[in-house]
């Protein structure tokens, strides 16, 4: 029977980040605005930017089961940090296995340097940049913070132009012959599209090539698509809690609209997709924190995870009716949030489906022997 419970150290993790994004929410203050150093400075002085060590399966570190906590209570309060971002890129460099990456990601939990992912997605269908002689070309879109990166990590390849291209992960220092142009989101969420012209590369800022860049990005791709979903069954369960009390208060035709059973079938809704969501999570995460294959179960936890972002909103704004056009209601403010992680969770989609065909392909064939 599969185990479905979060990590050991999900509770105590969940108490201390409830406390610390609700001062911030949006949900309290649409005007609160930080300095994104003071953000990074108060992470990791919580240790957040060294929990969950990804090569720590088995070991007494705080699992990803564990971890999610973090990510569940920031889904909660619709807190934007570069939490997420700062998470991926140290996970990829823990995941490289090189002594340079492992001095950056030591580097980055600190504080001390901030590094910041700047991958490929397939959904904007552009190659990789290109890696040649040392020379970095190409440009890379939607990177999180790339405007206060010290280094970014980039996903490129090297033999671009044969048939045998090799993947390698990149420390990329800022430097005068790189572009960073902002991408206006409707989230207004902080991300940049990132060009490298010509841009100089020392070998040693090369972290890894190959099998183990491509270990890196799988691993630090899974658990980031993990994490997501964690903000999803977060934001889901405060959603839910505001519809049904708005169910309850609204009144129409001499009592509250929660009797009818159309508006409660859309409570139900919600509560239905978030708690699917949270089973996901919790089995691909433990697949992960044992170090097994996880490609299956994330691949099929991203699909739950990108339904119930757009069907709880939709269900929300249905609830609220009238009242939910209006920008000043908080439910704007969750369906901004979902867009983005339904491109996030999406934006691998191609590869989910492969993932998830290539299985049912691989149990009907064994099924027929």
């Amino acid at each position: 029977m599969m185990d479905l419970i979060w990590g050991e150290d999900y509770d105590v993790l969940a108490e201390v980040s409830r406390a610390v994004f609700q001062r911030v929410s949006p949900l309290t203050d649409r005007e609160i605005s930080r300095d994104l150093a003071d953000e990074i400075r108060e992470l990791a002085e919580l240790g957040w930017l060294e929990l969950g060590d990804p090569r720590s399966a088995g070991s007494e570190a705080a699992d990803l089961a564990s971890m999610a906590a973090v990510f569940v209570e920031l889904g909660r309060a619709l807190v934007r940090s570069p939490l997420p971002a700062l998470t991926t890129a140290r996970d990829a460099a823990l995941l490289c296995g090189s002594r340079a990456a492992d001095d950056l990601a030591a580097r980055a939990a600190t504080g001390g340097v901030q590094v910041f992912p700047a991958f490929t997605d397939p959904a904007w269908r552009r190659p990789a940049p290109r890696l040649r002689d040392g020379v970095l070309t190409g440009t890379v879109l939607d990177v999180p913070y790339a405007d206060a990166a010290d280094v970014l990590l980039v996903e490129a390849t090297e033999n671009a132009d044969t048939d045998e291209p090799v993947e390698v992960l990149i420390a990329v220092h800022r430097g005068p012959r790189m572009t960073i142009d902002p991408m206006p989101n409707l989230g207004g969420y902080r991300m940049s599209a990132v060009e490298f012209r010509e841009t100089p590369v020392a070998e040693a800022d090369v972290l890894a090539r190959g099998p183990h860049a491509r270990t890196a990005l799988v691993g630090a791709r899974q658990r980031t698509a993990i994490l997501t979903a964690a903000q999803v069954y977060g934001a889901g369960s405060a959603l839910l809690d505001r519809t049904v009390d708005y169910a309850r208060e609204r009144r129409q035709f001499g009592g509250p609209i929660g009797r009818f059973q159309a508006v409660q079938y859309l409570c139900t809704d919600i509560a239905v997709d978030a708690h699917l969501t949270s089973a996901f999570i919790r089995d691909a995460a433990r697949i992960v924190d044992e170090g097994d294959d996880a490609g299956l179960a994330v691949a099929l936890m991203c699909k739950q995870a990108r339904r119930t972002a757009e069907q709880m909103v939709h269900a929300a704004h249905e609830v609220h009716a009238g009242i939910g056009f209006m920008v000043e209601t908080d439910i704007h403010l969750f369906t901004k949030a979902a867009k983005k992680w339904v491109f996030d969770l999406g934006g691998c989609d191609e590869r989910h489906d492969g993932v998830i065909h290539a299985e049912m392909r691989r149990q009907l064939i064994g099924a027929r022997l």
